[in-house]
This record gives structure tokens, sequence and C-alpha cells, in this order.
């Protein structure tokens, strides 16, 4: 652990990564502020339960007070008041990878959870687990998750659990953050094409994920997924031992997913051991954090208590209402492969619920027309689909941007109904075409406006707030 300057202002803030970064310099010490713009929860409501202040707005007078270190996020470009300010005062800056290299891993063993889709709810997986068996990890979880009180904690310095992120360190370090992290345990769930306005294929998605694997020391482990093309071709770089775990019967940790109950089979042998999540994508998540903790030699008994005390990360497959007319889940898929894989499981949980879809088109890869036809194949499992207008669409030629009328025609020609968001009144809108004992799904990883929650509270009063049955009449 190095010593830390006395002040330390987080621009950019709001960022999941970043708010744990703010958690982190907190209980290390530091006095903290920060400025972002347009926060919600939950990422707001932990900077307020942390007592850490915030501006909700970037202006050079948020740091007259000169602290003594910029971190800043990766979202933060040239022009922004704040960067350039600090510039001009010469303020140290770094980015949050840096500060968490230096300030927090050190010298303990780094594990690292990577991949396109999973990480958030493996690394919280993984840090419960080791906690729930007294052993006192460090962790940088990417939400919010429910068995924690925070989404990020220092630990005693022995062993620390991040979520790695293939995306761009910084306006001033393009490499992929997960590089900083001093890696010498690494989980890569999946990898696939993401991340448009950076990678340009999946090759470069690919080296991105080799150079992570160049770096684990030779006495570090590599967990990789067994059923996945990249991962199966990636993993000859290793110097390090090698767990793969997956479908494929030569996975050493094995998901039977033909059976009854699904099982968790490891090296032949199958645990008495349950999957707390829904879905074979969360069974698939525990297994690889099982096989990276796999050294700590946790009992089964040990690992089975923890798992059946796991309680999941908000956001992914939230529940935020039940009644006895609508359930409304948020999800915060937003790559074709984890929105199919997500319906799927909810169809599994309600096969007899009509799944009426909202989805918000907000991700630098989803805007794009890159996974145009495969948006409309994973929405196909929705019966009902109502889609928003594009996130900041002016960003993005025509030529490149998703075209929202061919997605509903494309879902239309499935046999769905599809609807195309107004601009005023969502709410309203949406409320005229549900029927009751539908299951609403909102896939956003940002807020959809506020038209979530607006929902849930509109929803979970019905004798006010009436719905039709779809056609204009009361139902």
């Amino acid at each position: 652990m190095q010593s830390a300057p006395q002040k330390i202002h987080f621009v950019g803030i709001g960022g999941t990564a970043m708010t744990g970064g703010a958690l982190l310099a907190q209980e290390l010490g530091f006095s903290v502020q920060g400025s972002d713009q347009k926060l919600f929860p939950p990422t707001s409501d932990a900077l307020k339960a942390a007592g850490i202040t915030y501006n909700e707005a970037y202006s050079a007078a948020n740091i007259a007070y000169r602290p003594d270190r910029i971190v800043l996020g990766n979202a933060i470009s040239r022009g922004n008041a704040e960067l350039e300010a600090a510039l001009d005062a010469r303020v140290p800056i770094v980015s949050l990878p840096e500060f968490i290299a230096e300030y927090v891993i050190g010298y303990a063993r780094s594990f690292v959870v990577a991949g396109t889709h999973g990480k958030t709810t493996t690394t919280a997986l993984a840090a419960h687990i080791l906690r729930a068996n007294g052993i006192n990890a460090g962790y940088l979880i990417g939400g919010i998750a429910n068995n924690f009180e925070r989404s990020a904690e220092v630990g005693d310095g022995s062993a620390f659990v991040i979520e790695g992120d293939e995306y761009d360190t910084s306006i001033f370090d393009h490499r992929s953050k997960f590089l900083s992290y001093r890696p010498t345990h690494v989980i890569i769930n999946n990898i696939e094409f993401d991340h448009a306005d950076i990678f340009t294929d999946l090759d470069a998605v690919e080296k991105a994920f080799s150079r992570l694997i160049k770096i684990i020391p030779q006495n570090g482990l590599l967990v990789i997924n067994a059923d996945n093309e990249s991962c199966v071709r990636l993993r000859k770089e290793a110097r390090s031992r090698v767990i793969t775990f997956g479908e494929s019967a030569e996975a050493d940790y094995r998901l039977d997913s033909t059976a009854v109950f699904p099982a968790l089979i490891r090296r032949g042998k199958t645990l008495d051991i349950k999957s707390p999540l829904s879905g074979r994508h969360n069974a698939l998540n525990v297994l690889a954090a099982l096989a990276m903790l796999e050294d700590f030699k946790i009992p089964d008994v040990g690992l089975a208590q923890a798992l059946a005390s796991f309680t999941g990360v908000k956001r992914r497959l939230e529940k935020r209402l039940e009644n006895k007319d609508f359930i409304i889940i948020e999800d915060f898929a937003h790559h074709p492969t984890a929105i199919a894989a997500n319906l799927e499981t909810l169809k599994t949980i309600y096969p007899v619920k009509r799944l009426v879809v909202l989805i918000e088109p907000r991700s630098n890869t989803m805007v794009r027309n890159f996974f145009q036809d495969a948006l409309a194949r994973a929405l196909g499992h929705a019966e009902v689909v109502f889609i928003d207008a594009i996130y900041r669409a002016e960003k993005y030629a025509d030529n490149e941007r998703l075209d929202l009328k061919r997605l509903a025609n494309d879902l239309e020609a499935q046999g769905k109904k599809v609807f195309l968001l107004p601009a005023e009144n969502k709410s309203v809108y949406v409320r005229e075409k549900l029927l009751p004992q539908d299951l609403i799904c909102f896939m956003t990883n940002g807020s959809f406006g506020g038209l979530i929650g607006q929902l849930v509270t509109e929803l979970d009063i019905p004798d006010e707030n009436p719905v039709t049955d779809g056609t204009g009449e009361l139902a």
C-alpha cells in the first residue's frame, strides 16, 4: 500500500466503477469529493449513504479547493471543464485502474473477473463466497450486490476480487482497464464483440484478452469458458495453470443442464451445491467463481452455505414489482447474447405469462447496426416489445445507426406486437397496451429516463391507474 494524498477528486464519480473507487478511497482515509452529471440510483444512493460530497455538473469551480489528485473517469474527454482546469493547474491526474492498482491491490493476490457478460454477478459471487467463509478479501463490484452494504471494500490486503472490464482506461490511456489490475487469478467468462466505439471487430477484442492472459504469472490461474471458441483458442497463450468450465464434456467444472435439476460437476463428481440464481448463464457464473477460488480449499459445505445465502445484484433480473396484476423486472442486459439468455430465463420461470419487453438502445454497441439482426432474434423471445428512441442518436451516422423501423418490422414478421415509444407520455402509452398478468421487463444500461420507477409506482396503485385490455377498453 502506498501513502495516500489527503484530498482526492473523482471526475465522473457516478459511474459504477468510479463510485466503487470513491468508496475505496474513503476507506483508505482520503478526503473524497467528486462530480458528474445526471446521477441516478443505485450509484447516487451509494454515494449519499457514504457521505461523499458530489456536484451534479462539471465546473472548474468544483476543484478550486485544490485536490491533491484527480481520478479521471474513462468517459471524460478533453473539453471537460474540470479536466481542463486540472491540466492548467498541474494537478496530478490518474485513471481509476491506476489508482486501484497503486493504493488498493498492491502486492495482494488479484482475482480479476473478465468477459463480455456475467462479470458483475460472478464478481459478487466470488467476493460473497470468500467473505461468508471468513476470508476478508477486498472487492470492487461493478454494481450494487444485495449481500454487501457497499460495492467496494479494501479488505485485509491478502486478496482482492475485482470486475475487470475490457473497455479503455482513460482518454490518456487506451489500454483495457483489466491490464492495470495486476492479475494473479483471472476468469474469462466469454468473449464476444462489444464496445464498437473502441474495437473494430472480434479480432481486436481477442487481442485485448490475449494481453490479459499474457500478464498472468506462472504461479497464477486462468479460468476459461470451454464453450466459447475465442476462449478455447486463447487459452493456449497462458503460462499459468488453466481450469475450464462450461457444458462441454471436457470441462473441469461442468454444467449438466440436461438433468431435471441442472447439476454442477467438478472433475467428474457431482457437487451437492445448487445455483442460487435462475438460468443456465447464472449456473455457469457459479462454476466460474468456484473454479477461480479453488486454491482457497473451502469445504463443499462452506461453498453450499455461501451460495444458498447469495441474493443477487441489483438491475440483474431484479424484481421491482409483483402484485396481483403485474410483475416488473429490471435488467442491465444490453448485448443480444445477454438479452436472449435473460429472456429465456424469464420464459422458464414464468412460462404462461405474456412477456413484455421495453428496451432502451443506449450502449455504444447497441446503438449501432452491427447487431441489427441479432437483436431482432434476441427480442423474439418476447410477445410484446416497446422500443425507445436511440440514446444520443445524433452522434451516429445514418449508415451506422441501429434502424428502429427495420427492427420493428423484423419482430412483427415473427408475429410479435411492436411499439416505438413516443417522446412524451411514455408511461400512459405503455399502460394503454398492457394486459393483466403481464410480465414486464425493462432492459437498459441507463435509467430509461425515469420510466422504470414511474411505471412501478403507477402499476402499484391499479385502482387509480386502470389498465385497459390492450384495445382501449377497461380491463
